[in-house]
């Protein structure tokens, strides 16, 4: 009993550190807007995050699941993913791991397998993340891992035990089942990398102007 206890309160530190970088990444629009006061507290930037930002539920979610599943609650984690994928079309499993400033903009969102994913990962619609199975690729429960910084455009499709290095920008509708090295830019079926990805210090963003 006492290790469970011990479990959980690791597990609920580290949820809490994970948040916070979330609720950071999503409360920049909103505060570029003047939405927000930047001066406002964390505890009343996470409300307004959660009742007025459309995915950001499902982010919460997400790293209540995995609070639970590292806690001894595997049950309970499958119950938080079932929800998840009934409110928000958002289906995680529980052996997926993500740093902080995750960002999903809409749902129809697949991550499965043993998934690792850096910080700030932005993942857009219709997004597959997972195991491969296919004559070349058998069937294995491995599925990739995403380095820093990276953007995942709608429709991407990232299959299998590959490796996606920090600063990767992955086009719509791409089929990554290879590496891609950092700071590259991967297009097409099967995708390629070309140079050119995504540098986090020389990237600003500015709202559009009227």
């Amino acid at each position: 009993m006492r290790g469970r206890i011990e479990r959980a309160r690791a597990a609920w530190r580290e949820m809490k550190a994970l948040l916070r970088e979330d609720v950071e990444l999503h409360a920049a629009w909103p505060r570029t807007f003047g939405l927000i006061r930047r001066d406002r507290p964390t505890w009343f930037t996470f409300c307004y995050l959660l009742f007025a930002i459309h995915m950001f539920p499902a982010v919460v979610l997400y790293r209540v699941q995995v609070f639970c599943y590292e806690s001894g609650f595997p049950r309970l984690a499958t119950f938080v993913s079932r929800l998840n994928a009934f409110l928000f079309d958002v289906t995680i499993g529980n052996h997926v791991r993500a740093g902080g400033g995750l960002l999903i903009a809409h749902g129809h969102v697949v991550l499965d397998g043993w998934t690792r994913l850096g910080r700030r990962v932005e993942i857009n619609p219709f997004v597959t993340l997972g195991i491969g199975n296919s004559r070349k690729q058998p069937f294995e429960l491995w599925g990739p891992e995403i380095g820093d910084d990276v953007n995942i455009g709608t429709g991407a499709k990232v299959i299998g035990k590959v490796k996606v290095g920090e600063g990767v920008k992955i086009g719509a509708n791409a089929v990554v089942v290879s590496d891609i090295p950092a700071f590259h830019t991967a297009v097409g079926v099967p995708a390629r990398a070309i140079p050119g990805g995504r540098r986090r210090e020389t990237e600003t963003w500015e709202p559009p102007r009227p």
